[in-house]
């Protein structure tokens, strides 16, 4: 039979494995929600919620539609670049 303590420190560990794979589990997710924001992939999501917000405005755009919106808005200004 095992004793009250060597259980205790178990279960202590057990807790330790847990808390430390929901905290790894949610950074990964907060890098990759990082990581969509930085490289606009997350655009459409964001823009379906603000017409949520304002239902007033327009009709809303197909994830195609809104890509080539979005291109567009990007590439139409006048660029100095070389």
């Amino acid at each position: 039979m095992r004793s009250l303590r060597t259980e205790a420190k178990d279960h202590i560990k057990q807790l330790r494995a847990i808390t430390l794979a929901t905290w790894t589990k949610r950074s990964a997710s907060m890098l990759w929600l990082g990581i969509r924001e930085w490289c606009g992939d997350s655009a459409y999501e964001r823009y379906l919620q603000a017409q949520k917000t304002e239902p007033e405005k327009s009709c809303l755009l197909t994830p195609a539609e809104f890509y080539v919106e979005r291109m567009n808005r990007r590439y139409s200004r006048p660029n100095r670049c070389c």
